[in-house]
């Protein structure tokens, strides 16, 4: 059985080793760049998913921006209208201070005789009727 063996001389051997050799690595190679395609896919479509994040973060950091700047206006003009209110409340004070002072003379003024007529008569006075 080993007689045919010594036929094939030995460098056939070593070609023949080297094919195996050679054609078992091909097929590891190749299923390697299976593996690596596959990887890429999953690697390309993370980026896409990575850059579709991104950008939407960009979008609402504008968004958070845009929505600060406008509660840093309302509150500008909340306080410009306080201000505006204690001015009118300021003015309005001094208009009716008059009125103050008005009645204070009303009741002060009393003539002699019944105090409903005589604060009439000085209403009356004071109102122009």
């Amino acid at each position: 059985m080993t007689a045919w063996l010594k036929l094939i001389p030995s460098s056939a051997w070593w070609l023949l080793a080297l094919v195996v050799v050679a054609g078992a690595q091909q097929f590891r190679v190749s299923g390697l760049q299976d593996e690596l395609k596959t990887e890429r896919a999953a690697s390309t479509d993370a980026f896409g998913k990575l850059s579709a994040c991104r950008e939407t973060r960009g979008n609402l950091l504008m968004q958070v921006s845009e929505q600060n700047a406008a509660l840093a206006d309302l509150r500008a003009l909340a306080d410009q209208r306080q201000e505006t209110a204690k001015q009118a409340q300021a003015g309005a004070r001094e208009e009716a201070q008059q009125d103050y002072q008005a009645a204070n003379r009303l009741q002060q003024e009393r003539t002699g005789g019944d105090a409903c007529t005589a604060a009439e008569s000085v209403i009356d006075t004071e109102l122009e009727l």
